[in-house]
C-alpha cells in the first residue's frame, strides 16, 4: 500500500481508523508511515486495548485510579505490553503442564504467582477452548485448576486478615467462600463489588430524595428495594438448608436469588453501608438480623443530638432492627426480647444478642451453617443416591469451610489452638483427595501455624514427600508379556459389576498390591479369582479414587455424562468415539496404554 495516501489524512481520522484496529493490527499500522506511527503511540488507543482484552487486575495496579485519569498520566502502551509478557509466560508454563506430571504442581504455582491478572487467560482456555481440541479436557481441567488456586489463595489471604482484626469488608469475608465453588465467569470479590454499587445506585436512582432522608426511613426503603427486586429471602423455606443458600454471590447472580437469613443480611447491610447506613449483623441467635446504629451527630430519625436529651445505647433512637430475609419493616425489640426470654436467654446476655457483631462472628457461623448444609447434602446422596443438581461443588465447599476454620481458629482466641488441631487432619485428608495442587498452601499457610507443635514434623515430612513426588517422573509401567493378562487399559469407561457407580481407569497392578489388612478388611480372598487377579485403580463417579477387582468391571462404551468428563480432564486428553475410551495423558507413567 502507498503510505502517501495516509500522509494526506487529518490525525482525527487516523484515530478513527485506529480505533477498529486490534493490538497486533495496530502495530502493523504503526509501521506504515510516521504520522499513523505517531497516533499509535497515543496512550487513549493502548487504554482501550487494555480494557478490551483485559477484565481482572491485581490490586497493586491501581487500574480503577488510571482509567479515572487523563490517558496521558499513564503509560498505557507499556502496560499493555507487560500484561501481554506475563500473559505469553504463563501460557508457555501451561502448555508445559500439559505435556508431562512431572512439575505438574510446581508449575501451577508458577503460574498462579503471576497474579490475578491473569484470570482473563484461563477463563478463556476454560470456557473457550473447542471440543474438538486435541487435549480438550485436560486444558479445561488444568485451566479451572489455576483458576481455583487463584480464588483459594485470595480467600485464605482476606481470612488471614479477619483473624488479625484488620479491616475487611463484610461482603469480601463471606465472599471468600464462595471463591472455592465458583464455576461460571460472575462471582468473585470484584463482581459482587459492582453488583452491590449498582444496586446501591438503583435505589438513589429509584427515589432521589433518598439522601435527604432519616437513617430509619433510609433503612427500610432497602430492605424494600431488596425484597421487591427478590436479591433477599427464600422463595421456597422447604429447601432451607440448600448448599447453595450459602454462597452471597448466588444469591446476587442466580436467577432464584435464595440466600439464608445470614447472607440476605450481609447483602442488606453492603447495601445499606453504600448509601450511609451503618448496619451490621447481629449476634442474634439461629437467625441473624440487621443492627442499624445511629450516627454521632443525630438520632435515627434525624433529630440533632442536642434536641433529643438523654439517650442510652437501647433507645429506639439509636438502634433499630431490620430482617430483610422475612419483610422490609422494622423489627420491633420488644419482639426480639421476647423470643431471647422464650429461648431461655438470661437477661444480661440479651444486649449482647441485640447488638451487632464482628466480621470474624460472621464467618466463623458461615463455616458452620456450609458444615451442616453439606452434612445435609451426604445424608441425601446416601438416601437417593446420586450427585446433587444444581448445587455448588460440595468437596470445594466443605474445603472452604475447612479452611475458614482452620485459618479463623476460634472466637476465644486460647481456644483457636485446639480448634486447629481438630481440623488439620480433615483438611490435610481433603487436600491430598481433591486439591493436591495447593500444596503452596500447607507450606506457607499451616506450617507457621504449627511451629514449634508437635504437629510441625507431620506437616513437614507431607511437604517434603509431596515435593519429591511433584519433582520425579513416574515411574514408567509399560506392557509386556508379564501384563498380557490384563484385560483393560487406562482411559476405558465401566460400571462396577456389585455396586452402582461408574467410573473410569487410571492404572493397574498385575495383582492386588494393597496392604494385608485392607485385603482382609474388603475380603479380596472371597472373590471367585481371589487376590491373584489384576487390580485397577479407577475413579469413581462420587470423585473418590478406588482400587477395583478385574472380575468386577463391566466395560461401557457410551460416552461419559458430563461430570465424569470434567473428571477426567486430571488424566485424560479427550474422548475418542472411535475406541470408545478416553486419550491417555498420563503416557508417561502408562506408557502403551
Amino acid at each position: 500500500m502507498d503510505s502517501s495516501s495516509f500522509r494526506n489524512l487529518p490525525d482525527e481520522l487516523l484515530e478513527a481508523i485506529v480505533f477498529y484496529l486490534p493490538p497486533d493490527a495496530t502495530l502493523a499500522f504503526g509501521s506504515t508511515c510516521r504520522a499513523c506511527n505517531k497516533i499509535t503511540y497515543e496512550p487513549l488507543v493502548w487504554r482501550r486495548h487494555c480494557r478490551q482484552r483485559w477484565h481482572y487486575w491485581q490490586d497493586k495496579d491501581d487500574i480503577d485510579e488510571r482509567l479515572h485519569a487523563p490517558p496521558v498520566q499513564t503509560k498505557w502502551r507499556q502496560i499493555y505490553n507487560e500484561r501481554a509478557m506475563v500473559d505469553k509466560q504463563a501460557l508457555a508454563n501451561f502448555e508445559a503442564l500439559l505435556g508431562t506430571q512431572q512439575y505438574r504442581i510446581q508449575r501451577i504455582e508458577e503460574i498462579s504467582n503471576f497474579g490475578y491478572g491473569i484470570k482473563d487467560l484461563f477463563l478463556a482456555l476454560r470456557d473457550d477452548t473447542p471440543d474438538d481440541a486435541e487435549d480438550v479436557l485436560a486444558r479445561r481441567y488444568y485451566a479451572n485448576a489455576v483458576l481455583g488456586q487463584l480464588h483459594r489463595g485470595t480467600a485464605l489471604e482476606k481470612w488471614a486478615r479477619v483473624q488479625k482484626r484488620q479491616m475487611v469488608a463484610l461482603e469480601e469475608v463471606l465472599g471468600a467462600y464462595d471463591l472455592f465453588v465458583l464455576t461460571g465467569k460472575r462471582g468473585d470479590l470484584s463482581d459482587v463489588e459492582k453488583e452491590l454499587d449498582r444496586l446501591a445506585a438503583g435505589i438513589r436512582a429509584r427515589d432521589p430524595e433518598f439522601d435527604a432522608l432519616s437513617i430509619r426511613v433510609k433503612a427500610i426503603r432497602v430492605a424494600k428495594y431488596l425484597r421487591s427486586e427478590q436479591l433477599v429471602g427464600n422463595p421456597d423455606e422447604h429447601d432451607y438448608h440448600a448448599l447453595r443458600n450459602n454462597f452471597i454471590s448466588i444469591a446476587l447472580f442466580d436467577s432464584v436469588h435464595s440466600s439464608l437469613p445470614l447472607q440476605s443480611v450481609a447483602i442488606y447491610c453492603a447495601v445499606a453501608r453504600r448509601l450511609g447506613v451503618n448496619a451490621k449483623p447481629s449476634n442474634y441467635p439461629y437467625h441473624v438480623h440487621a443492627v442499624i446504629e445511629a450516627p454521632s451527630d443525630v438520632t435515627l430519625d434525624g433529630k440533632r443530638r442536642e434536641d433529643s436529651g438523654e439517650l442510652t445505647p437501647e433507645s429506639a433512637d439509636e438502634l433499630m432492627h431490620m430482617d430483610p430475609w422475612r419483610t422490609s419493616d422494622e423489627v420491633p425489640r420488644d419482639s426480639l426480647t421476647r423470643r431471647l426470654i422464650q429461648m431461655g436467654v438470661q437477661p444480661p446476655q440479651h444486649a449482647y444478642h441485640l447488638g451487632s457483631t464482628s466480621n470474624l462472628e460472621v464467618a466463623l457461623r458461615t463455616g458452620r451453617n456450609i458444615m451442616n448444609s453439606v452434612q445435609e447434602v451426604r445424608q441425601n446422596q446416601q438416601a437417593i443416591g446420586g450427585r446433587p443438581s444444581g448445587q455448588p461443588d460440595v468437596d470445594a465447599a466443605w474445603y472452604s469451610m475447612l479452611w475458614s476454620m482452620m485459618i479463623l481458629g476460634d472466637s476465644n482466641p486460647n481456644q483457636t489452638l485446639h480448634r486447629r488441631r481438630q481440623v488439620l487432619p480433615y483438611l490435610i485428608e481433603h487436600y491430598q483427595t481433591h486439591f493436591p495442587e495447593d500444596l503452596s498452601f500447607i507450606e506457607h499457610t499451616l506450617v507457621p501455624m504449627f511451629d514449634s507443635e508437635r504437629e510441625l514434623h507431620v506437616l513437614m515430612h507431607l511437604i517434603t514427600a509431596a515435593r519429591k513426588a511433584d519433582q520425579n517422573k513416574k515411574a514408567p509401567s509399560p506392557r509386556s508379556a508379564a501384563t498380557s493378562h490384563l484385560r483393560y487399559k487406562a482411559g476405558q469407561y465401566f460400571h462396577h459389576k456389585r455396586y452402582p457407580y461408574e467410573g473410569f481407569v487410571i492404572g493397574w497392578d498385575v495383582k492386588c498390591s494393597a496392604e494385608d489388612r485392607w485385603i482382609q478388611q474388603m475380603r479380596v480372598d472371597d472373590l471367585p479369582r481371589g487376590r491373584n487377579q489384576p487390580f485397577y485403580h479407577i475413579v469413581a463417579d462420587d470423585k473418590s479414587v478406588r482400587y477395583v477387582a478385574e472380575e468386577n468391571i463391566n466395560i461401557l462404551e457410551h460416552k461419559p455424562a458430563a461430570p465424569l468428563m470434567d473428571l477426567a480432564g486430571r488424566y485424560f486428553n479427550r474422548w475418542d468415539d472411535e475406541i470408545k475410551a478416553f486419550v491417555s495423558n498420563i503416557k508417561d507413567e502408562y506408557p502403551d496404554d
